[in-house]
């Protein structure tokens, strides 16, 4: 199941809100999860807990990119034990603040997982998605 990646996620200390259908789902929605999209927060501390972390549970590891690269790329897939994890960088940069505004704390396991608000995952997936 996808959202336990996310939970991976924050046992590592990455810093990111969980978006997509994953998000919706724990929100409550009657939706199909297919993969865990996060958005991660920019800070280059930040990239290289996420790098370590996908690094560690990726399937190929050795297709996770080096640190350096990641403020270039805007998604970043990785394919996990877990299924596929998409890092949404470029949503970061450039949304980062507004979606910490409004995220809540959803369990998942033994941790409390970030998830962006209802209403924000469901504009961001009408934008993407269509």
């Amino acid at each position: 199941m996808p959202v336990l990646a996310a939970g991976v996620l924050v046992a590592e200390g990455v810093s990111f809100l969980l978006v997509g259908s994953a998000a919706l789902w724990l929100h409550g929605e009657p939706i199909p999860v297919g993969d865990a999209d996060v958005v991660v927060e920019p800070a280059e501390a930040n990239l290289h807990r996420l790098a370590d972390a996908l690094a560690g549970f990726a399937l190929r590891p050795q297709e996770v990119p080096r640190v350096l690269a990641l403020p270039w790329l805007n998604v970043l897939s990785v394919v996990t034990s877990y299924g596929m994890v998409d890092c949404l960088l470029e949503r970061g940069r450039l949304d980062w603040q507004t979606l910490c505004q409004s995220a809540v704390r959803i369990p998942v396991a033994d941790v409390d997982v970030p998830v962006a608000a209802q209403a924000d995952a469901w504009a961001l997936r009408r934008r993407f998605k269509g």
